[in-house]
């Protein structure tokens, strides 16, 4: 197990949606006391549902989990390797920027997508 990882947005919104999180890889991170990290895509994504600005228990929920994480920003040589994984695996901009910034972090992607990952050389996917 890494001591660094990247988490995708599907694997936050699942520990959100989940009835019982204990069972949910990002309880398990975190238990680990794995390091963990997310893309600001993510950090968007997760704010971009409508419950969150309708449910205040929704908002608090997110920002506890998202008090807990390590933002990682874009910087060009992120964008310029997403594009470059883009045109070679046809994964969507936000997965070719979420790829792009664990390989640039030498970092492990945690995911439940991991068909959209997998094929990325060189990436270390999580899978459970």
């Amino acid at each position: 197990m890494t001591d660094s990882v990247l988490l995708d947005t599907s694997v936050i919104i699942d520990f959100l949606r989940a009835k019982n999180r204990n069972e949910t890889k990002f309880y398990k991170l975190a238990e680990k006391g794995v390091n963990l990290y997310i893309s600001i895509l993510t950090y968007a994504e997760l704010h971009a549902g409508k419950s969150v600005w309708e449910n205040q228990k929704a908002l608090y929920s997110l920002q506890k989990i998202l008090s807990g994480l390590t933002v990682i920003y874009l910087t060009e040589v992120t964008a310029r390797e997403a594009g470059r994984i883009r045109a070679t695996y046809k994964l969507d901009l936000i997965d070719s920027i979420i790829a792009a910034t664990a390989l640039e972090k030498d970092i492990s992607l945690a995911t439940l997508n991991t068909k959209h990952f997998t094929k990325v050389t060189g990436l270390n996917v999580i899978r459970y």
